[in-house]
């Protein structure tokens, strides 16, 4: 009895972290759903939200210095012929995966049509974008290279236009707006992208500069490791940052109950997309690649999982995909350093799911025809559009607004999908999550072959082939997941946990 006592305390001990952020998550829906009874003001929902909202300040802070540390460490640790491998597989994937759901999602809408019989309504939300299609990929290319670093760690490039009111009649009581001029401005962002592109540059150079290169790589090696100690000790606040979040969303929420009812095909239409894709495409691709069990895979990321369900971003769990992929699932952590950061800035399966359904859905929703052309302009413009969506709540929403308009259909028809954006956003993302994560496997079983040869071609060199510390060297491991190489632990890491 008392052995069957000490192996509960291990595994309490062991998943600490998980179980306690679940708990948050279950305390979260509870205290929302308690609070919304009571129509809380915006000051009381913003108390409600303070925790959470602190415990985002402090991970963003750290996103930025790690993804730059990671990427110049990741790529500086391989020749040229493999970063390019590397570079041209993920970038493939992720292609890949972004037109995927948008060839799904129509197939769905088409099938179920979501949008029959719906009423619309008169939206409380300010619908309009200045955007238009060409300035959206004019600036996901000018953000491919940033003109100044420092203002990339927090703004990106966005076209701005300047409109002016002419006079339509003598009397100038009728006005038209009409588009004066456009620049190129910013929006408070970080350029994700750009800095992955530019420290991957950096990589590369330090690469081909051997040892004159050393003391760089070291140099970002060792802040990568500092970083992720820091991240290691803040992760623990992640059990009330997420109930915090997740109780304020709830609570100041309005009309759930008439919302679910008007939208229920269409919410069942982008779920079972998400579902598909997330659950089904995904576990099987996984074992396809790797030959080993997607549901043991699943609970090794149980914990970043989480982190982006309750803050609605993939970026934020940079730090724990580290930890997860390199010590839980023995990932080869040039690759992971690499691939994570690029994903998180691309990768958007869920997005693309998300934006194809809501697009269509309005189309039918306003009584437009949906023919051939219709659909393939539609998955086009999802699949590149959604290389520009930043990893931030509520982008994708956006991105829907932008396309409408493209289609010539007014953006107002879309105010009912604010209605659900809250929940749908959040499994959207575990979905984004998901697909990034397999793309990581799929770069690092189609690049390991050469990833091998470069060892040896080092070790017979006579050279020791050096990079960052394990992760599995590290104290603590909050992401272990019962049953999965649990027995590897060590004393002093079950002790300190």
């Amino acid at each position: 009895m008392s052995g069957a006592k000490m192996k509960c305390l291990d595994v309490v001990r062991t998943n600490l972290l998980v179980i306690l952020t679940m708990v948050g998550v279950a305390f979260g829906f509870v205290v929302g759903f308690v609070a919304r009874e009571y129509n809380p003001s915006a000051s009381a929902l913003m108390w409600i939200g303070m925790a959470g909202e602190l415990y985002l300040r402090m991970l963003k802070s750290m996103i930025v210095p790690l993804i730059v540390s990671s990427v110049i460490t990741g790529t500086a640790s391989m020749d040229p012929k493999s970063n390019g491998k590397v570079s041209a597989v993920c970038f493939l994937y992720i292609m890949i995966t972004n037109t995927m759901p948008t060839i799904i999602g129509s197939i769905l809408v088409v099938a179920i049509k979501p949008g029959q019989g719906v009423a619309n309504s008169k939206s409380q939300f300010n619908l309009t974008t200045n955007l238009e299609t060409q300035d959206i990929f004019a600036d996901l290319l000018r953000n491919l290279v940033p003109e100044n670093l420092v203002s990339a760690t927090f703004e990106q490039a966005q076209t701005k236009y300047d409109y002016e009111k002419i006079a339509k009649n003598i009397s100038g009581n009728i006005t038209e707006t009409t588009l004066k001029s456009k620049s190129v401005g910013s929006a408070p962002s970080s350029n994700i992208l750009g800095l992955v592109i530019v420290s991957a540059v950096f990589g590369l150079a330090t690469s081909y500069m051997k040892e004159v290169g050393q003391p760089f790589k070291h140099f970002f090696s060792s802040a990568t490791e500092i970083i992720l100690r820091i991240l290691r000790w803040l992760i623990w606040s992640t059990p009330v940052g997420s109930l915090s979040l997740i109780a304020k969303t709830i609570a100041g929420s309005q009309n759930l109950e008439d919302d679910m009812r008007k939208l229920g095909v269409y919410f069942g239409t982008v779920m079972t997309g998400l579902l598909v894709c997330g659950f089904l495409i995904q576990p099987i691709t996984y074992f396809l690649i790797s030959r080993k069990n997607p549901f043991k895979f699943w609970f090794s990321i149980l914990q970043p999982t989480m982190i982006v369900f309750a803050t609605s971003s993939t970026a934020i769990a940079i730090p724990e995909s580290f930890e997860c992929l390199e010590g839980k699932n023995g990932l080869d952590r040039r690759v992971t350093r690499f691939v994570v950061p690029l994903s998180a800035a691309l990768g958007r399966c869920g997005s693309s799911m998300y934006i194809t359904v809501s697009c269509l859905f309005v189309a039918q929703l306003v009584n437009v025809e949906i023919d051939f052309a219709k659909v393939v302009i539609v998955c086009i413009l999802t699949s590149f559009s959604t290389l520009a969506v930043p990893s931030v709540t509520g982008a994708s929403l956006i991105t829907v607004i932008i396309l409408l308009t493209a289609l010539n259909i007014p953006a107002e028809a879309a105010s009912l999908l604010f209605a659900l954006e809250w929940f749908l956003d959040r499994f959207r993302s575990v979905v984004n999550y998901y697909m990034q994560t397999l793309g990581v496997v799929v770069t690092y079983e189609k690049c390991k072959a050469t990833l091998s040869s470069l060892e040896e071609l080092g070790t017979a060199d006579g050279e020791e082939v050096k990079d960052v510390p394990s992760i599995e060297q590290e104290v603590e491991v909050p992401c272990t997941v019962v049953g999965i190489n649990s027995e590897e632990k060590s004393e002093p890491e079950q002790s300190h946990l």
